[in-house]
């Protein structure tokens, strides 16, 4: 069975088989004794979309548990971070050795590269929401 992490939320509203669930991402540090007295303790909200054919089966204000895989999470992180750290590099190693430029010219040509490939990410919007997709389940089931 593929791994998955969890985050416990509260159903904020319904529309359909849309599930909106709010759930609660905390620091490392928020559950420190000494939270109060650091500054780097910090805790945000968030909302998760979730399409769920069997939406009717929960009620706004319902705990229930947002569950994501962990194949999931690695692409996404490569996907946001590891493709435009390697588009960097490689804008910087061609400006520097297979065609010289200077300095500014390198440093629009990865801002160009990137918006090119944020770009491409925000065309195929909908091919990835279908491939990161969240499911609920409710505390009880745990």
């Amino acid at each position: 069975m593929e791994k998955k992490i969890t985050h416990e939320g509260i159903v904020e509203s319904i529309d359909g088989s849309h599930i909106r669930v709010k759930i609660l991402q905390t620091s490392a540090c928020s559950s420190c004794e000494v939270k109060s007295l650091c500054c780097s303790a910090e805790s945000t909200e968030k909302l998760i979309d979730i399409y769920n054919l069997s939406s009717s089966d929960y009620q706004v204000g319902d705990k229930v548990v947002v569950c994501g895989s962990k194949s999931m999470s690695r692409n996404a992180v490569i996907i946001a971070f590891t493709i435009p750290l390697l588009l960097i590099i490689v804008c910087m190693v061609c400006g520097t050795y297979m065609f010289p430029m200077s300095e500014q010219q390198i440093m629009v040509s990865i801002l160009v590269t990137l918006s090119i490939y944020y770009l491409i990410i925000r065309i195929f919007r909908n091919r990835l929401m279908n491939r990161f997709t969240f499911w609920i389940e409710s505390v009880k089931d745990k």
